[in-house]
C-alpha cells in the first residue's frame, strides 16, 4: 500500500515538472523563438538591417553600378542570416534584389535583371519599383505580353508611383532615377501598339495604346496609327527630356 502511495506521489512531482517544462519552452518561444532574443533586440536589428537600403541605394545614384551589386548583395546575406520576422525579412530582401536588379538594367545585362526582378517580386508582390525595372526588361526583350503584365502589376502595387522619392514603411529615403507613372503607361501603351491594340476599337479601355496614352496626354485623339505611333514618340522624347533635366 505504502509502495502505492510512492508511485502515485512520484506521478504527481513528474506530472508538475512537466507542466513547468512546458510553461517554460513557451515562454521562450515567446521571447524570441529560442535565439535569446526579445521582440525589442529582433526590432532593433531589423532597423539596423534597413539602415543599409538607403546607403547602399546612394551608392547606385553615384554611377558605380557595379559596387552598387556588392553593397545590395552583402545587405541579402544579412538579411538571410537575420533572427526576425519573415515577413519584413521578405520586404528587405526583395529590395535588395530589386537594387541588383536596376544596377544590371542599368549595365545592360537583360538576362541577370530578367532573372534578379523575378526573385525581387517574389518576395514581396507589392513592390512597386521591382514590376517597374522588370517591365523595362521586358519592353527590351520585346516580351509585349509580360510588359503588359508587369506594367499593370506595378500600377495595382502604387497607382502614383514615382522613384525618385521612394520612401519604405520607417520613412528612409530609397529613391533612384527619375520615373514615374506615365513612364509605365508609356510602356504599357508601346506593348499594346506592338500586339495591334491600337484603339478601343480593337480592344476596350482602358486596354489599348490610345487609352494608356490620353491618361498621360490629355488632349490626344486616336485618329489612325499612324497618328498614334506619332504621338507615342512625341511623349517618349517629352519624358526623356524630363528625366534628364531633373523634372
Amino acid at each position: 500500500m505504502r509502495t502505492m502511495i510512492n508511485i502515485k506521489k512520484r506521478l504527481g512531482r513528474d506530472c508538475v515538472l512537466q507542466a513547468f517544462a512546458s510553461l517554460a519552452c513557451l515562454m521562450v518561444l515567446a521571447c524570441g523563438g529560442g535565439s535569446g532574443l526579445g521582440p525589442g533586440e529582433i526590432e532593433k536589428r531589423e532597423n539596423k538591417l534597413k539602415d543599409r537600403l538607403p546607403i547602399d541605394w546612394t551608392e547606385y545614384n553615384s554611377g558605380g553600378y557595379q559596387d552598387a551589386i556588392e553593397q545590395f548583395t552583402a545587405t541579402l546575406a544579412q538579411a538571410d542570416v537575420l533572427e526576425g520576422i519573415e515577413g519584413v525579412k521578405n520586404q528587405v530582401k526583395s529590395e535588395a534584389h530589386n537594387g541588383i536588379d536596376w544596377a544590371f538594367f542599368q549595365m545592360q545585362n537583360l538576362d541577370d535583371a530578367n532573372q534578379a526582378f523575378a526573385l525581387a517580386t517574389g518576395l514581396d508582390r507589392r513592390n512597386a519599383d521591382a514590376w517597374v525595372g522588370w517591365t523595362g526588361v521586358a519592353l527590351a526583350q520585346q516580351q509585349y505580353n509580360d510588359v503588359v503584365q508587369y506594367a499593370i502589376q506595378a500600377l495595382d502595387a502604387d497607382a502614383n508611383y514615382a522613384s525618385s522619392t521612394r520612401l519604405d514603411d520607417g520613412g528612409r529615403l530609397l529613391g533612384h532615377d527619375r520615373i514615374d507613372e506615365r513612364h509605365i503607361r508609356l510602356m504599357l501603351a508601346e506593348a499594346y501598339f506592338q500586339l495591334g491594340r491600337y484603339s478601343a476599337v480593337d480592344r476596350p479601355d482602358p486596354n489599348n495604346a490610345a487609352a494608356q496614352l490620353r491618361l498621360i496626354k490629355n488632349d490626344f485623339r486616336f485618329i489612325d496609327p499612324g497618328n498614334l505611333v506619332e504621338n507615342l514618340s512625341m511623349v517618349s522624347i517629352e519624358l526623356q527630356d524630363a528625366i534628364t533635366s531633373g523634372q
